[in-house]
């Protein structure tokens, strides 16, 4: 994938379409909607398939799906959350799609009061409670319990809903790691809450049905697969794991092994010292990742797309988000323009041969191209002159994609680029504290003159700053940045999940390899990787230029 590719898109509802290019660049807060389902009632038999077709588009950027799982008492059959990223998403939501929804589905509009949550998770191993609270619930008496549980990894996730209509009643839903984290938190919790009455109903979350790609082909073995298949690298939140085991169902006799040990950084070492046949990454491979491939082989590694990163959720590979001051006047921005914001006079840069990596002058950079003022991004007034700041992540997976695919993989960046990283990777105390996410944040939202480049999920509680939509030239149509537009792959700063290869120059791929990418490649393969809820499927034409790579 190159922020500069447009690819195909998706069909899409005719409702949504409008969303693709509308330039709405101001920061809105995301809207929540609880669907229940009582206890007792019968469970419409195409609910789960519409809501997984409403995920798949991008109608909504988030779902959990929850199944009572008691025997007597429960306070609702079927739990079912929907996110928006702003109001008017709910509200053209509402007017195209609400009404294919049957009369037993109660529909509540809700406020998110409380939110915590640890990441990764997988929440097919967790225990659910939601428990009904009046609205006069205390969510700063709730907090501490939950967060004190949080911790210790024992709770995953919490969010109290609150009904935005009837102000009538609220949920609290807690997401325990295990039966076991449950069994042993779930009576603090009760604790804190045991001063309201309501119910408390223990659910299990339950995948989504598979999204319906019929335009993708159907995976249909070519070879019979027989020994060891060695995947070692990224997990992918999970998504290897379960293509492994699909991938196994059509090929029994074929022994499967992976390791997630390394994370994407050791991936590529796994295929140049011979100990993996696949090599899963969720960031770009680095050169320096690369290198010892070649160094190796004489060649580079095959890289091949498996998937479109997502919206905003945490370990998605989640888009980028463009952010400036709610009052600076600029309306939208093109990739063209913002490379030479942040970028910098360069004499060259690495270019991608059929077997190597090599330095260019072809990628060389005049300091007469740098974009310094905000006059020379078509401002006036009090912006003529006035120097652009910006800002962004040091952390190696967002330098990586952005030198890769701004740069031509140069390190030369505006000099007055400041970095931060997330708070884990943050050292404690005030020191720490100075360069977490949150400060540039807080910065542009009093500075008009700066600019930076942020994730959605950090962008959202600043409500003085605006998104602003991105264009691939300039002059060219605005792109909103909607979960609609990262589904079908037409937002310019999309990032893609990888697998990495062994494919020499001119032989064929490892049969067994290559099967097992074909099925990865496959509306099979895809299905999995919808159903796993991070990161969205390939469509056809992208896809079929991943499928080539294969022979």
């Amino acid at each position: 994938m190159k922020f500069g590719r447009l690819v195909q898109r998706l069909a899409l509802p005719a409702a949504s379409f409008g969303a693709l290019i509308a330039a709405t660049p101001a920061l809105a807060e995301p809207a929540h909607v609880v669907l229940t389902v009582p206890a007792g009632a019968t469970l419409p038999a195409d609910l789960a398939t519409t809501v997984a077709g409403w995920r798949e588009t991008g109608a909504v950027s988030d779902v959990i799906w929850l199944e009572q799982d008691q025997r007597a008492g429960a306070g609702f059959d079927t739990f079912v959350e929907l996110d928006f990223p702003s109001e008017a998403d709910y509200q053209r939501w509402a007017s195209s799609q609400r009404g294919k929804l049957s009369n037993v589905v109660e529909v509540h509009p809700v406020d998110a009061v409380m939110h915590g949550e640890v990441s990764p998770r997988d929440s097919n191993n967790s225990t659910f409670t939601v428990t009904t609270l009046p609205s006069s619930a205390d969510a700063a008496a709730l907090k501490p319990v939950l967060e004190k549980q949080r911790g210790t990894k024992a709770v995953m996730r919490y969010t109290l809903y609150r009904d935005k209509l009837t102000g009538g009643s609220s949920w609290l839903l807690t997401e325990y790691r295990d039966p076991t984290a449950y069994a042993r938190a779930s009576s603090v919790v009760a604790d804190a809450t045991g001063k309201y009455s309501g119910a408390v109903t223990k659910a299990r979350y339950a995948e989504l049905p598979a999204p319906e790609l019929p335009e993708l082909p159907s995976y249909k073995p070519e070879t019979k697969i027989t020994g060891t298949l060695r995947i070692y690298g990224s997990e992918l939140k999970n998504s290897v794991e379960y293509l492994a085991r699909g991938f196994q169902q059509y090929h029994p006799d074929l022994r499967i092994t992976w390791s997630n040990a390394t994370s994407s950084e050791g991936a590529l070492a796994g295929l140049y010292t011979g100990i993996a046949d696949v090599a899963p990454m969720g960031d770009d491979a680095k050169l320096t990742d690369q290198m010892p491939f070649f160094n190796n082989f004489g060649y580079l590694p095959t890289e091949i797309s498996v998937s479109t990163g997502g919206y905003e959720r945490r370990g998605s590979l989640f888009a980028w988000a463009i952010v400036v001051n709610k009052n600076n006047p600029l309306q939208s921005i093109s990739i063209d323009e913002l490379k030479n914001v942040f970028g910098a006079e360069r004499s060259g840069g690495w270019k991608i041969l059929p077997n190597n990596i090599l330095y260019t002058a072809e990628y060389a950079k005049s300091k007469a191209s740098n974009v310094r003022s905000w006059d020379q991004l078509g401002l006036s007034g009090p912006f003529r002159g006035k120097e652009i700041m910006t800002y962004g992540y040091s952390a190696p997976g967002f330098q990586q994609a952005i030198e890769r695919h701004w740069f031509n993989w140069s390190h030369k960046w505006n000099p007055n680029f400041m970095e931060y990283v997330e708070a884990k990777m943050a050292v404690d105390g005030p020191q720490g504290e100075a360069v977490k996410s949150e400060r540039p944040l807080e910065i542009l939202s009093k500075d008009p003159y700066g600019i930076g480049i942020a994730a959605l999920m950090h962008v959202k509680d600043y409500p003085d700053l605006k998104v602003l939509p991105l264009s691939w030239h300039k002059g060219g149509k605005p792109i909103a940045f909607t979960p609609e537009n990262v589904a079908n792959r037409t937002y310019p700063m999309i990032r893609d999940g990888y697998f990495y290869v062994n494919k020499a120059p001119g032989q064929p791929l490892d049969p067994k390899v290559r099967e097992f990418m074909r099925f990865v490649l496959s509306r099979e393969g895809q299905e999995i990787i919808a159903k796993v809820g991070y990161y969205y499927p390939l469509n056809a034409e992208y896809l079929a230029e991943q499928r080539k790579k294969l022979d």
